[in-house]
């Protein structure tokens, strides 16, 4: 059966819904791929590019989603929180060409709060799948990778609180 929105869902509020994950995708894919250059250097570096690939990856199936399910995408929407991404980064953090030991943690509280935004949407699919002709295993498999993404953040955050703060001959052991 193929994907498609029944009259008992509303077509309009369920594709602005999917509209705005995918925007938060888009968003999510900058700053991921941003991060994963930006902490090469620490022992998070790996899954943090891991984490950009799965974002990635997540984005290409919510456009399919979106495409298969007849939605608009909202470009706009998009195009805006790509940009808001890009703005973002030019807070005053005390530094000019250095990055800033707070960096790591702004970054990872912020995409901790996106993934459980992103957790969200799978379980709300999970739940309407059925009524989509969607396979709700494909969202529960979803919520388990975004359960194990913000496992990575909160270990990264964990790090990088640790010494964000202290002053260069102070940082703890």
């Amino acid at each position: 059966m193929a994907p498609h929105i029944p009259s008992s869902i509303d077509a309009k509020l369920l594709g602005l819904y999917l509209a705005d994950h995918l925007a938060g995708s888009t968003a999510g894919v900058a700053r991921t791929g941003r991060m994963a250059r930006a902490f090469a250097d620490t022992p998070f570096a790996a899954e943090i590019a891991r984490l950009s690939v799965d974002i990635r990856r997540e984005r290409h199936f919510l456009r399919r989603l979106i495409r298969d399910l007849g939605v608009p995408q909202r470009p706009h929407r998009q195009a805006a929180a790509w940009i808001a991404e890009h703005l973002g980064r030019l807070k005053l953090n005390g530094r000019i060409v250095s990055r800033s030991p707070m960096t790591m943690v702004l970054e990872t509280e912020l995409m901790r709060a996106a993934i459980l935004g992103k957790l969200g949407a799978w379980q709300t699919l999970e739940d309407l799948a059925p009524e989509l002709g969607l396979d709700p295993a494909v969202f529960a498999a979803l919520t388990e990778e975004a359960r194990a993404q913000i496992a990575v953040l909160d270990r990264a955050h964990e790090h990088a609180r640790t010494n964000a703060f202290r002053k260069a001959g102070d940082i703890a052991g």
